[in-house]
């Protein structure tokens, strides 16, 4: 076997110092290099900006004889670290959104609600106790009711109903069920299994679209369809609402709002509307995902008086132009 000759004191005091010189480059290097390439690449624009002055610089410690090498310090409010943005208060989001529907639709009353179901965090709010009429928002009701009678377990013949009622706003099957199922005493069964204090049946036992609820307890009847109702019936609801039709049964287009608002996003929506001698009701309300793919994360609900005689379109712009509002907070 060969012998390891031991190195002499001298080559191994060398190699500590040479070792050190190169670590030492190697660490200037990769300090410097990136400031001269970036000032290169700025070059000559850069000469022409009125950059913040750069901040003394600190040095590292030293090794005897070596000489101190700077670190270069971020500028004071270098536009390189951009700031976080302001988070807007509930109130404050909400008053926008209201602003947006009140300059398309002016003398419009609005109910909003948004709820990050996530964290339990209300987004926006603004007269969530005040009540509108519900228009086609009470077929979540009727549907809700109907699966509650049989067990939450829907025969097929249910299913294929009530996913119709949901999706193309059937006013014909609506009618069916509310007649069947004991019309008004439809209302008060689910506010009290749900917990709706502002929600109340129409004056007019006939008149379904009448009944009277406040953005508020919409978001209640969402949270307790996605938190409370056994899967096989909550499928059924999810179907209809994810399914929404463009155009409805009775000709109307019930894209917007959270829809047209939202674009890029997927959503489970019940939109209402219509028409009385003295108001116009436009409703749009739903679950909504914070682009495809993602999990309906956020109750959005918007209930809104409008000024009779206002058209579908122009009422229903209205609330697009306020849910619009919610783009990259929710």
């Amino acid at each position: 076997m060969d012998t390891i000759q031991p190195r002499s004191a001298r080559r191994g005091w060398l190699s500590v110092v040479v070792g050190a010189v190169g670590a030492v480059a190697i660490t200037a290097g990769i300090i410097t290099t990136p400031m001269a390439r970036a000032a290169a690449h700025n070059s000559p624009a850069a000469q022409h900006s009125s950059a913040p002055t750069a901040a003394p610089v600190a040095n590292l410690p030293t090794l005897p004889g070596l000489p101190s090498i700077p670190i270069p310090q971020l500028p004071s409010g270098s536009a390189g670290i951009a700031p976080a943005p302001p988070q807007q208060s509930p109130a404050a989001l909400a008053q926008q959104m209201q602003a947006a529907i009140t300059a398309a639709s002016p003398g419009t009353q609005v109910g909003i609600d948004v709820v990050d179901t996530t964290t339990g965090a209300t987004v926006a709010d603004l007269n969530t106790g005040q009540q509108f009429y519900t228009a086609s928002v009470v077929k979540l009701l009727i549907a809700l009711d109907a699966l509650n009678s049989q067990g939450w377990q829907p025969d097929p013949a249910t299913t294929a109903q009530l996913e119709q009622m949901l999706s193309a706003s059937d006013d014909t099957i609506a009618d069916t069920l509310w007649d069947a199922d004991g019309g008004s005493a439809i209302v008060s069964r689910m506010a009290g299994l749900m917990g709706l204090p502002g929600t109340q049946p129409p004056d007019d036992p006939s008149q379904w679209g009448e009944t009277l609820t406040t953005a508020q307890d919409v978001v209640t009847v969402y949270r307790y369809l996605t938190n409370t109702v056994p899967q096989a019936a909550r499928d059924v609801v999810m179907a209809g609402l994810q399914g929404a039709d463009r155009t409805a049964a009775d000709g109307t287009y019930q894209y917007f709002g959270i829809p047209d608002g939202l674009t890029g996003a997927d959503w489970a929506i019940k939109q209402g509307w219509m028409s009385l001698d003295d108001s116009t009701t436009l409703d749009t309300t739903g679950l909504v995902g914070t682009g495809a793919g993602q999990p309906l994360r956020y109750v959005v609900v918007v209930l809104s008086r409008q000024p009779a005689g206002i058209s579908w379109t122009t009422g229903g712009n209205a609330l697009t132009a306020g849910v619009r509002v919610l783009h990259g907070t929710v």
